[in-house]
């Protein structure tokens, strides 16, 4: 346990150097050249070179205020960092299709349009997908994960929700480290894509700002579009190798080689679901 201990105390520095205070750090010092740039000179390399100067003269000349200046810019990057991912979680709601309040009546425009022009493709090739396989959210990614519970509840009968909390604690570590890799790197093209919103502040005073934000945006989109699309991959084969050694551990038997019937699959959600699943009135409501 010492040594255990002792290895995550070392590994956590640098993780905590990569994910939170060297992207705060890099902002600041964007910022500050951003600041003193202005719009008239905003690549100008001479005022770089003389702000450069600048700190080292400061370090050299006066060390106790540049120790001072410099924890206040710790702390301001970890300040940065932070609101930086409380950003990216919301991104990663609006990527789920998860609009709620004031977005809710365009989220529906939206996802109108896009199963409107899904048929229309199906149409065109002269093919036809079961009305739950087209898109329901505003956002692809949000269907993507979305089609995830469809398709193992169209292939199974099971839901989803109620199997896989049961299901991760079967799965060896390979299959944990596969798919969380996959769910951590939505995870951070949500946290780049708030890092794009902070840039994007610095077009006040400096427009190649916006360049920078332009470009943490499009690869964030796409990073989330990829890791959205392998942890989708991941939840389903995690399922399909290992729902019939959940359905035997829950006791049900099945027969080698045989599809999961629908009665057990029935069984195994009312169980997972405590009974809760309600069930049609056959006497009428009670006086």
């Amino acid at each position: 346990m010492t040594a255990l201990i002792g290895e995550v105390t070392r590994r956590l520095p640098d993780r905590w150097l990569a994910a939170t205070l060297g992207p705060g750090v890099l902002w600041l010092a964007v910022a500050v050249l951003a600041v003193r740039l202005g719009q008239a000179d905003a690549l100008s390399v001479d005022a770089v070179t003389r702000t450069a100067r600048q700190i080292g003269d400061l370090v050299g000349d006066r060390p106790a205020q540049a120790v001072v200046y410099g924890l206040l810019a710790l702390a301001a990057a970890v300040v940065v960092s932070s609101a930086a991912r409380l950003l990216g979680a919301g991104i990663r709601t609006m990527w789920l299709g998860r609009w709620r309040g004031p977005a809710a009546w365009p989220a529906r425009l939206l996802s109108e349009w896009r199963a409107r022009r899904a048929r229309t493709r199906l149409k065109r090739a002269g093919t036809r997908l079961p009305e739950s396989y087209l898109p329901h959210c505003p956002t692809w990614i949000g269907d993507r994960l979305r089609l995830a519970d469809v398709r193992v509840t169209a292939q199974y009968g099971l839901s989803l929700a109620l199997v896989w909390p049961r299901l991760w604690q079967l799965v060896d570590a390979d299959t944990r480290t596969l798919v969380q890799q996959a769910r951590d790197r939505f995870d951070l093209a949500g946290t780049l894509a708030g890092w794009a919103a902070w840039y994007c502040v610095l077009v006040v005073f400096w427009w190649p700002g916006a360049v920078i934000a332009a470009v943490l945006v499009s690869v964030a989109w796409w990073r989330g579009r990829i890791a959205a699309a392998v942890f989708g991959d991941a939840v389903e084969a995690t399922v399909d190798l290992k729902h019939r050694a959940l359905t035997e551990a829950l006791g049900h038997r099945l027969e080698p080689g045989t599809p999961l019937p629908p009665a057990t699959a029935d069984a195994i959600n009312d169980q997972l679901h405590k009974g809760a699943t309600p069930q049609p009135l056959r006497d009428g409501p009670a006086a």
